[in-house]
């Protein structure tokens, strides 16, 4: 196959449909949202081209209906239309969504059955994704658009207001939109500022830091009876529930890259190799469901190097801090007088026993197979880690009740995880994208 050619086309500024209010200008960030890194996270959606009877009116139809339905998602989501001025507050200004579109120089298909990695991948995401969000868009939006009509959606959204839960209320609402269904359309909660206030003499910073190193980011997907096969290999006492899916794929990727620390890095034994794992508060303690911006936490599952690490122990260690962050801990952090207990909490992740080695996030059961603009479902979710080292998303797989991981490690530690035999009794190595 001919080398990917990605060519730049129009670059555009998408407004709100309707003009926010001069009240509502001023959107300030919670301290969840302060302490964020400055950065954008490419996430990808590819969409399947079925259309091809008239494949330039298609392209342009389609066109015409993503940038419509986005201008007005924007009247609801407004402060995606405006700019990040610093870490306490976002501009409103409706100056709108950096929105650029390309032509590919092959089909979606042929693309995805290279089962492409992360070379590939990031010739997708626009080039002002790698800037500092701080003065710029709060998103940046670049749509691929394949010679078959196919489409590959990259959403750049900066982490000073949107996480995961964040970027699936706004699509959801933006395919509804384009499909012209007002009864998916979401109505967002933005939460006063004033239950998680900003500390503005804050000098913390985000645990999760940029890596200095190359980045190797690889993709491990465990299928649903791979998954039902490390459950019941996973060894739980008879009053215990069963394992859930995270747990048991996050358990067995923490083990094997603990097994790297202590034999390529000669961590030794006894040493702490923590995981701190991404917690959405939604839900707990009255933060509604549909709340837009930062609403998470990172909990920290604890582990010391041993000759043998059990599954089941580990399980049980993200099992018990996943309940840590339950409505009375979300009690603690709310109003003035939660500044205390944050500043002691952060504190905490940078001690040495308690401080985190390896990261993990999960996008499971978010329906992100679900989102139709309205030429059918996407073929393709992606998690695209530009800068973190040891750190591992998780999503769903389209079919099948799989989960789809991806890891970044440095080269030399990868080299070695990646042809660990544990790993690959359950998982399988960058499988083709056509049958997943």
């Amino acid at each position: 196959m001919e080398k990917i050619v990605v060519q730049i086309g129009k670059k555009e500024n998408i407004l709100p449909a309707i003009p926010t209010p001069k009240s509502l200008r001023i959107f300030k960030l919670s301290v969840l949202d302060q302490t964020q890194v400055k950065l954008y996270v490419p996430l990808m959606l590819f969409y399947l081209n079925n259309n091809t009877s008239d494949l330039d009116s298609v392209i342009q139809d389609r066109s015409k209906i993503l940038k419509k339905s986005l201008s007005e998602s924007l009247t609801r989501f407004y402060p995606f239309a405006g700019k990040v001025r610093d870490d306490f507050y976002i501009d409103c200004n409706d100056e709108g969504v950096y929105y650029i579109e390309t032509r590919v120089n092959t089909s979606l298909l042929d693309f995805l059955g290279q089962s492409p990695g992360d070379e590939m991948i990031t010739s997708l995401v626009p080039a002002k994704a790698r800037e500092s969000p701080l003065g710029n868009y709060v998103l940046i939006i670049q749509v691929n658009i394949f010679n078959c009509g196919g489409i590959a959606l990259c959403t750049c959204i900066s982490h000073k207001i949107l996480d995961g839960t964040t970027y699936t209320l706004f699509l959801k609402d933006w395919t509804a939109a384009a499909r012209g269904f007002s009864s998916g359309i979401l109505y967002p909660t933005f939460i006063d500022p004033s239950l998680f206030p900003q500390i503005p003499t804050l000098l913390y910073k985000s645990p999760i830091s940029f890596s200095k190193i190359k980045i190797v980011s690889k993709r491990f997907v465990f299928s649903g009876p791979d998954i039902v096969a490390l459950k019941a290999q996973t060894k739980v006492l008879s009053s215990e529930s069963e394992p859930s899916r995270f747990e048991v794929v996050a358990a067995l990727l923490w083990k094997c890259i603990a097994k790297i620390a202590s034999k390529l890095h000669e961590r030794s034994l006894g040493k702490p190799l923590n995981l701190g794992v991404i917690i959405n508060l939604r839900g707990k303690n009255c933060v509604p469901k549909n709340s837009v911006g930062n609403l998470i936490w990172p909990a920290l599952a604890q582990c010391k190097l041993s000759p043998e690490l059990e599954q089941r122990t580990l399980v049980n260690q993200i099992r018990k801090c996943k309940a840590e962050i339950n409505d009375d801990f979300v009690e603690a952090l709310k109003g003035d007088d939660g500044t205390l207990n944050f500043l002691k909490i952060a504190e905490m992740m940078t001690s040495e026993e308690t401080s985190v080695s390896l990261w993990i996030t999960s996008m499971c059961n978010m329906g992100l197979y679900e989102l139709d603009f309205g030429w059918g479902k996407p073929v393709w979710f992606y998690f695209c880690n530009l800068y973190f080292v040891n750190f591992i998303s998780l999503c769903d797989t389209r079919l099948g009740g799989g989960i789809q991981a991806v890891v970044s490690l440095s080269e030399e530690d990868m080299a070695f995880f990646e042809n660990d035999p544990e790993l690959l009794a359950f998982a399988s190595l960058n499988p083709s994208l056509l049958y997943d």
